[in-house]
């Protein structure tokens, strides 16, 4: 009688704690998920190096064809800036589907 009740009781505990668990992500909701988490990273980033203004660049690559040769702007500066000072940042997000 009390084996029985253990036994009802533990499988009681277990099927409330599958219900409790939500299940694997979807990979759709994951990927939303990164890019969110990369994009505050990036933000966070360019505060921190008072560049929060400037575009987030589209492309880790320093020496960019469609710049070369052109005068240095603040804003090119700018990019630069951010390509090397927030590389991890940049290339998380980049790899996640941003900028």
């Amino acid at each position: 009688m009390l084996g029985a009740m253990l036994r009802c009781t533990a499988l009681l505990v277990l099927v409330l704690a599958l219900a409790a668990c939500d299940g694997p992500t979807p990979p759709k909701t994951q990927a939303a998920e990164r890019l969110a988490k990369a994009r505050n990273a990036m933000d966070d980033c360019k505060r921190r190096i008072g560049l929060g203004d400037v575009a987030t660049p589209t492309a880790a690559v320093l020496d960019d064809p469609a710049t070369r040769g052109q005068a240095l702007t603040q804003e090119v500066a700018g990019q630069l800036r951010l390509k090397v000072q927030c590389r991890l940042e940049l290339d998380a997000l980049l790899a996640a589907g941003g900028p």
